[in-house]
Parts: C-alpha cells; structure tokens; sequence
C-alpha cells in the first residue's frame, strides 16, 4: 500500500492561474468592434454606444473575476499542503470558472430573459461554495503555521461568504424584477461589484495562539 503524499501546490496554482487567465481574457471577446464605419462621427459613435451594454457586463465579470482569484491567492498563501480534496475542490472551483464567459455573453445578449439572469447568479453561487468548502476544509486540517488561530479565521470567513452569497441573491432578484417590470437600463448587475467590498478573504490579522478546527 502506498501512504498518501500531498498534492504539489504548485501544480495547483499554476492550473489556477491559467484558467483565470484564459477565463479573463474570454469576457473581452465578446466586445466586438464595429469592422466598417463610415467618416461620420455620429456613425462612429453611435457604433460604439452599441458596444456599451456588452462593456458594463465584461467589467462587471471581469471584477468579479478578481475577487475570486485574490480570495483563492490568499488560501494558497495559508496552506501547508494540498489534499486530493482540496485539489477535487479546486477543480470543480475552476469548472465554474470557464463558465463566466460564456453566461456573461449571455446575459448581455438576453438581457430581458429571466433564465439569463438566473443561470448567472447560480453560476457565481457554485463558484461561492467551492470557495468557502474550501476554506473550510482547510481551516480544518491544512493551514499553516501563518494562521494564528484557525477557529477565529473561519468564523469572520464563515460571515463573509454568508454576505457574498447574500449578495449574489439580491442581484438575481433585482434581475428578475428589472425584466418583470421591463426596465430600460438595467442596473442589477452593478449588484455584484459589492462582492469586492464583501472581500470574503482578505487578510485577517488574528494574535490568538493558533489551534485545529474542529465545532465552528
């Protein structure tokens, strides 16, 4: 029989890394600039208004994008090592990461569509609770001797995942009611750029003696 050995993290990080890269770079193209424009500026800008409803959802993915990386840097700053767990996490993690591109063109070419909407937010809730399991499992058994006390760390993350999740919720809602209500411009999605001030990971300078989860 063989002992289990841990998985080489920075395997995992350069998988991660890459698929954000290629999931980022995917949302911009969708931004497709007009090819033939006549010398009339009033041509010119009215092409480019066209673009508009396509640039506020890429910036808007692309936030969002950010905050689920920086969130995943600093798990990966906090582990000793990497278990298969951690890495079937991780992977269902970027699973719904290649999905943010796609469903971000899809929202913005069927803004008036409820299933549009709500696949999206499903979508950013998935990619929530792979992150916060796997945080959770971390907290339980891998982190390193930078966390100074593992049961503090996952009751303040455990709070921000709630209003993260909180979060994504009300921007599906708001969604659904900007269609009900057929809205001219829509302003749900600005909805989730409150992920960035719900900063589910950031750093959390804890002074307690440090100590395994186990009840939280």
């Amino acid at each position: 029989m063989l002992n289990p050995l841990p998985l080489p993290k920075a395997r995992l990080e350069a998988l991660t890394d890459g698929i954000f890269a290629v999931a980022m770079t995917l949302l911009v193209l969708d931004l497709k600039l007009p090819e033939h424009v006549g010398s009339d500026p009033r041509q010119v800008f009215a092409a480019l208004g066209a673009l508009l409803r396509h640039v506020d959802d890429y910036v808007i993915s692309f936030a969002v994008l950010c905050v689920f990386w920086l969130a995943h840097l600093r798990l990966l700053r906090r582990l000793r090592d990497v278990d298969a767990t951690i890495g079937s996490l991780n992977l269902a993690f970027l699973l719904f990461t290649t999905f943010v591109p796609p469903l971000t063109a899809f929202i913005g070419d069927n803004p008036e569509l409820p299933l549009a909407a709500m696949l999206y937010g499903a979508n950013l809730l998935l990619l929530l609770t792979c992150e916060a399991l796997m945080w959770r499992h971390s907290a339980r058994h891998l982190f390193n001797e930078s966390v100074l006390d593992a049961v503090a760390v996952w009751r303040v993350l455990r709070r921000r995942f709630l209003f993260a999740a909180a979060v994504i919720v009300v921007g599906i809602v708001a969604a659904l009611v900007e269609i009900e209500r057929n809205t001219a411009v829509g302003y749900a999605s600005y909805v989730y750029l409150l992920l960035i001030g719900a900063n589910i990971a950031r750093r959390n300078p804890l002074q307690r003696r440090a100590k395994p989860l186990h009840d939280a």
